[in-house]
């Protein structure tokens, strides 16, 4: 599954969009992502770190989330983009509701951006192999 996901970031007013998700559990869902600025540019994150944390609850500690993906490597990081990669391993014991948290920490000023939460589904495919 792939999901566009096009996420701003604002250096003074920093606004985090609400978005819930479903992905497919024991399948490898994919986040495509891109990252602006205030004035709607392409942010070049060379060098950033993109956080992507799911957890049964938010108030859960950060060591107890179900999962926790660190992204350095992007897909074109001077246009902003990167794929987010939930593998089939990663979900296959997932089912129900939870909630995750998508942030940014950039290299240039040390700033770490909260850009997108909401609560994230996992539900079995519709397909029933034979």
């Amino acid at each position: 599954m792939r999901l566009d996901t096009y996420l701003t970031y604002q250096k003074r007013y920093p606004e985090v969009v609400k978005q819930d998700l479903v992905f497919i559990a024991n399948s490898s869902n994919l986040l495509d992502t891109y990252f602006f600025d205030d004035n709607d540019a392409l942010v070049d994150i060379t060098g950033a770190t993109v956080i992507f944390i799911v957890k049964s609850k938010p108030s859960d500690a950060n060591s107890s989330a179900v999962i926790n993906k660190s992204i350095t490597t992007f897909t074109a990081a001077q246009n902003g983009n990167t794929l987010i990669e939930v593998t089939k391993s990663d979900c296959s014991s997932l089912l129900g509701n939870y909630v995750y948290e998508i942030r940014i920490a950039l290299a240039d000023s040390g700033y770490e951006y909260i850009l997108k939460q909401g609560n994230l589904t996992f539900q079995k495919s519709l397909y029933a192999a034979s």
